[in-house]
Parts: structure tokens; sequence; C-alpha cells
């Protein structure tokens, strides 16, 4: 499940974001924003369908708590029925495979709404990296060799810097199919995050490390 954070100017031209969900009512963005709502829908971009059972095994939790979080979900279309299953075993899946939110929108309470769930998922990227610098001796050589971060210092217009994100963002949502259709993964793919962030570069005030 890709979440992109974007101003509310649309890029011009050809958009890769074209066919993601772009959300902008506030009782949605504030659904949404919820740790335990979004491991369900990452739990569910990596292995749905799967009933709340199968759910909660995978996030914790009770299976009450998590069919409520689910249902929740479901009322603001991030999830669908699956079909088959009854009652609380019925499988789910994801509504739409990637989402944008816009923090800039000139209504206040669509991006401040849209700000607090970038907030969460961002809480959510970076624990993942943490995990994975902690971890990193369980993966395999292969996955290690690609993993890692990278910086770039760009001087360029913001013209050139709109057209940079739409051509990373071309080469990525290639990808996005493999998230609904899980035959369409190659055999030995892996799940990786890709997070890209853009922002001004200032030099900052060193800070000591702690001791």
């Amino acid at each position: 499940m890709s979440t992109p954070e974007r101003d509310s100017t649309p890029p011009a031209g050809d958009d890769p974001y074209a066919a993601m969900r772009n959300e902008t009512d506030p009782r949605a963005l504030r659904a949404l924003a919820h740790p335990t709502r979004i491991a369900l829908l990452e739990a569910l971009a990596v292995g749905g369908p799967l009933t709340a059972t199968e759910a909660a095994g995978i996030v914790g939790g009770t299976v009450p708590n998590v069919s409520y979080h689910l249902r929740t979900l479901a009322k603001y279309e991030y999830v669908v029925e699956a079909g088959g299953g009854t009652g609380r075993e019925r499988p789910w899946k994801l509504g739409a495979v990637s989402l944008r939110i816009d923090s800039e929108n000139p209504d206040l309470t669509v991006g401040h709404a849209a700000r607090a769930l970038g907030d969460v998922v961002l809480d959510r990227w970076w624990a993942r990296v943490r995990h994975y610098d902690s971890h990193r001796e369980q993966y395999p050589q292969a996955v290690r060799s690609v993993s890692g971060r990278s910086q770039f210092v760009l001087f360029a217009t913001t013209a050139e810097v709109e057209q940079a994100q739409r051509e990373i963002a071309s080469v990525l949502m290639r990808f996005t199919d493999r998230i609904d259709d899980p035959a369409a993964r190659p055999e030995g793919s892996v799940p990786f995050e890709v997070l890209t962030a853009t922002h001004p570069f200032e030099v900052l005030l060193p800070t000591e490390p702690e001791r």
C-alpha cells in the first residue's frame, strides 16, 4: 500500500497517481488515523484477503476489536468484503491499493485530518526502518544488498523537482498491481518499502549524541 502525501496543486501533464484514491473527506481521514487500522491495511496489502481472526493473529488484539476496526474501515471503503465466509469469518480485502492525502488542502479541516493521518503513517514507516536496522542479520544477503537509505540534495526549481517526483512515481507505480493480485508477484518476490520525502534543505544546529 502506498500513501503519498502531496500539496494541493496537482502535477501538470501525465499524473502517475491518477489511479490512486484521492481522499478529501475529513471523517474518512480521521477514521484511518489509527495505528491498528493502518496495520490492518498493511496486513491486507501483504497477505490479504484475511478474516478478522487471521488479521488479529498478525496485528494483535482480540478478534472482536479487530472486527470493529475492519467494520470502521469498511464504512469508508478502505476495505471491502472479499466474498465467502460468514459472520466474523468473512474475509476482507483492500478497497484501494493506494491513497493520496492532501496536507495542504485549503479546507483546514481536511488539511489537519490529513496531517494527523500522515503522522501515524510516518511513525510506522520509521518503526519499520528501525526494526530492519536492528534485525538486518535475519534477512538474506540479497535482500540486505538492496536495502538501505540514500540522501540527495538538489539545487532545482520547484518545476524540476515536481518532474523528478513524477518520474520516480511512474517507476514505482508499475508494481502496484502486485498488491491487489498476489498471482502477479514473481517467484521469490519480497515486500520492499521505498520511502521518498522531499523538503527544503537547511543546515541545522548539530545535536550532541546521547552518551
